[in-house]
């Protein structure tokens, strides 16, 4: 009896310490699934956050050129002119808005030739109430742009994802003559870019030659500032023949088909390859043609 019980005393001590280790093991398996499903959550996490942030810098890095007119004079008129303003800053705004790296050349460099009645404190300009161009004109970093922008000559074309062309009557003469605007625009295009150009400014798809050695606006639907809104702008400027040509004239020369609507009525055309030609009719299609661009780039990233 005494023997019996002493085996029992010595064989508690076992069962006690096996009974420790199968909960400690227990635990160990439990710690370790539950080790593994937290980094399988943090793993998967970690994966969607890389694919937002890919996602995100892909819009982010977006990179779209802007470039207007050196030209500051009417012909030997003596007439001002320049880029028009707003075709300018409302494209510029909505690139900014959507987190685009934004550059700003012109076809000499240097200081911009700005129209005088399309800044919105002339009281004699016919663009006074532009919230958008007066924002533009309050931020210095944004003035400094066109204060100091890069001549075409020095441009990569290779380095953008897209070119925006703003008019003013400037436009006219100097984008169709310039090499450089027709090598940048026709790069870009070739390279899947987008190539926007609004009012005056698809002057600059006049010569725009592709590397096949055909203009890149042959049998595509375009717009530009029409022959009535040139008559009106005559008026109002009371001078003939401000500009060197009509684009209405002009751009189905090239084979282009030129559609429009009535005067100072918005209206933007969608054309190309995967909608990467984009133009616009008059000053009020700016910030349409800014949006669409970002909408076409902002497809591609996607």
């Amino acid at each position: 009896m005494n023997m019996k019980m002493m085996t029992k005393s010595k064989d508690a001590p076992i069962k006690k310490e096996r009974s420790v280790l199968v909960a400690l093991l227990v635990a160990s398996i439990l710690s370790s699934a539950v080790l593994v499903g937290f980094n399988t959550v943090i793993s998967n996490q970690y994966s969607i956050n890389s694919a937002y942030a890919a996602a995100t810098t892909t819009t982010q890095q977006k990179k779209v050129l802007i470039v207007t007119t050196s030209q500051g004079v009417l012909g030997n008129t003596g007439y001002p002119t320049g880029v028009w303003l707003p075709e300018m800053t409302h494209p510029f705004a909505a690139l900014q808005n959507a987190g685009f790296n934004i550059t700003i050349a012109s076809v000499k460099g240097g200081n911009v030739p700005i129209d005088p009645y399309s800044i919105p404190s002339n009281p004699q300009g016919t663009n006074r109430d532009d919230p958008i161009t007066e924002k533009f004109l309050r931020t210095p970093s944004d003035v400094a742009m066109i204060n100091h922008t890069i001549p075409i000559s020095s441009v990569n074309p290779k380095n953008y994802d897209g070119v925006v062309l703003p008019g003013g009557n400037g436009a006219t003469y100097d984008f169709p003559s310039s090499k450089d605007v027709n090598r940048i625009i026709a790069a870009i295009y070739e390279q899947g870019g987008v190539v926007a150009a609004v009012c005056h400014g698809p002057s600059a798809l006049l010569n725009a030659t592709l590397s096949d050695g055909k203009y890149l606006i042959k049998g595509m639907k375009v717009t530009g500032f029409s022959n009535e809104e040139e008559a009106i702008t005559e008026i109002l400027i009371g001078k003939k023949q401000v500009v060197p040509f009509f684009l209405e004239n002009e751009l189905p020369k090239r084979g282009a088909i030129f559609e429009k609507v009535y005067v100072h009525e918005p209206l933007v055309i969608v054309s190309g390859s995967n909608g990467r030609l984009i133009t616009g009719q008059n000053p009020e299609s700016a910030l349409n043609i800014g949006e669409k661009v970002v909408e076409i780039l902002k497809g591609q990233a996607t």
